[in-house]
């Protein structure tokens, strides 16, 4: 069975924007960061996302794919291209009771837990989830649904915005299988869930 592996970036006191919905600033992220992601990414075949983070990274790196530099950034390095490699290669999948499947997208516009079972069950390599704390709140109530936590804490505290686990009702028991620290100041940290069946 393929492993659901959530993969968020969060600040110092867990959240995952401000309270505008955008990221912080500074983002201390650079090619070192990227390449570490790249390798997680690449045991990976779908991803699925909430429709502003979707709406926020899909197509900043499918202009990346296409050999374009998107306009927020002097230039792309070769990192930046395998990511944008691999990222074309997964599925899409977004959830939202509001936007339209397309070609190269998916839709859960329904039972979110249901689905990500169903594509758990299916062939192939991981999936990857990112979504914020009203879509994951009640996922980790899921037993057995999310094997794994993959979480990307920067050095920023930020007064107000959502937090990752903001509206978490259940009780997670967590073994730190990994952790990194970079040199920017970023950690990112690895943990498998434990007492879920």
């Amino acid at each position: 069975m393929r492993k659901l592996v959530v993969h968020m970036q969060t600040t110092l006191d867990n959240r995952i924007a401000n309270d505008q919905g955008v990221f912080w600033e500074p983002f201390p992220w650079g090619q070192v960061e990227q390449d570490y992601i790249n390798d997680h990414y690449a045991r990976a075949d779908a991803w699925v996302m909430s429709r502003p983070i979707y709406e926020a990274v899909v197509p900043w790196w499918e202009t990346v794919a296409r050999g374009e530099v998107p306009g927020d950034v002097e230039g792309v390095t070769e990192v930046d291209r395998e990511f944008a490699r691999l990222l074309a290669g997964m599925t899409k999948v977004v959830i939202s009771r509001t936007i339209d499947p397309a070609p190269g997208r998916e839709v859960i516009d329904g039972d979110v837990a249901a689905h990500l079972e169903k594509l758990k069950a299916g062939e192939g390599r991981d999936v990857i989830l990112s979504c914020g704390p009203a879509t994951l709140a009640p996922l980790t109530a899921t037993p057995g649904l999310i094997d794994e936590y993959l979480v990307v804490v920067h050095p920023a505290v930020l007064g107000s915005g959502p937090r990752l686990f903001g509206g978490n009702t259940t009780d997670l028991g967590l073994r730190l299988a990994e952790s990194k620290v970079f040199d920017g100041g970023c950690v990112v940290l690895r943990y498998e869930t434990l007492g879920r069946s």
